[in-house]
């Protein structure tokens, strides 16, 4: 009883391994993304499977990479559309302008930290093959193994640290399948000096983008400079004396008797 209690698993472990190899060995997670400086990203994101794969398992080409894609953790969002060659079908996501914010996901992790970005992107088996997971757990690890990785990340600043291939601004990775994963694609970079919070930049921002704070300085020195120019004029033309009164009649000369 025992031996074909073993047999029966023995053959649905292999079952599940020959599904999982021709499913997810020819699933690729291509990325190519650019930091600006101003902690925005542009690039995109592109994620397929060979169409003779995904026609073995459903002739319904849009339902059966969204069955093969719940084995993928969350990808960073943005705008998405369809990606089909004559040979691989997927989702293509592009950023323009994205936040930053946007990029601390489960499958990317792209942080501000100081004056440093710090790029991630973990390779953990429990986090893929989700599904496949749920027939034999030992799957996750095959599942990985069978994909591979093609990603690329260029920084405003200088690459201080890199488990990848470093050119100038541009660190680069490739993983194939079949292949060892490591634990995780990392990079460290130099981030610019934040944008100056100034007085003047932050009565623009307040005030629906109106300098008033610049506007009222410029009135204020008007007046100053007004001022000055009253006393200037003042300085250089002094008031005129004023005109003397008629001048009184001469009086009796001394020891000269009065009238009457």
């Amino acid at each position: 009883m025992n031996r074909r209690v073993n047999r029966g698993r023995a053959l649905r472990v292999a079952v599940c391994l020959l599904l999982l190899a021709a499913l997810s060995g020819c699933m690729q997670l291509n990325m190519g993304l650019t930091i600006n400086a101003d902690d925005t990203v542009d690039g995109q994101l592109l994620l397929t499977a060979q169409k003779s794969v995904l026609s073995q398992r459903n002739k319904n080409l849009p339902v059966a990479f969204a069955e093969l894609r719940q084995n993928i953790p969350a990808l960073p969002a943005g705008e998405e559309t369809l990606y089909q060659d004559d040979t691989f079908y997927g989702s293509q996501i592009s950023y323009r302008k994205a936040p930053l914010a946007g990029f601390d996901t489960e499958s990317v992790k792209l942080v501000r930290d100081g004056d440093l970005y710090r790029f991630t992107l973990p390779l953990d088996p429990k986090k893929y093959g989700g599904k496949v997971a749920e027939q034999n757990p030992q799957n996750q690890q095959a599942f990985l193994k069978l994909m591979s990785f093609e990603i690329s990340v260029t920084f405003p600043g200088r690459v201080f640290d890199s488990n990848g291939t470093v050119n100038g601004r541009s660190v680069s990775w490739k993983v194939d399948p079949n292949q060892e994963k490591p634990t995780e694609l990392r990079a460290v970079a130099e981030a610019p000096p934040r944008p100056s919070t100034s007085p003047v930049a932050v009565g623009e921002e307040d005030d629906g983008g109106f300098p008033w704070l610049l506007a009222v300085g410029g009135v204020l020195l008007l007046l100053l400079l007004a001022a000055v120019g009253v006393l200037l004029v003042r300085r250089r033309h002094p008031a005129a004396p004023a005109a003397p009164g008629p001048t009184p009649p001469p009086g009796p000369p001394a020891g000269a008797p009065g009238p009457g």
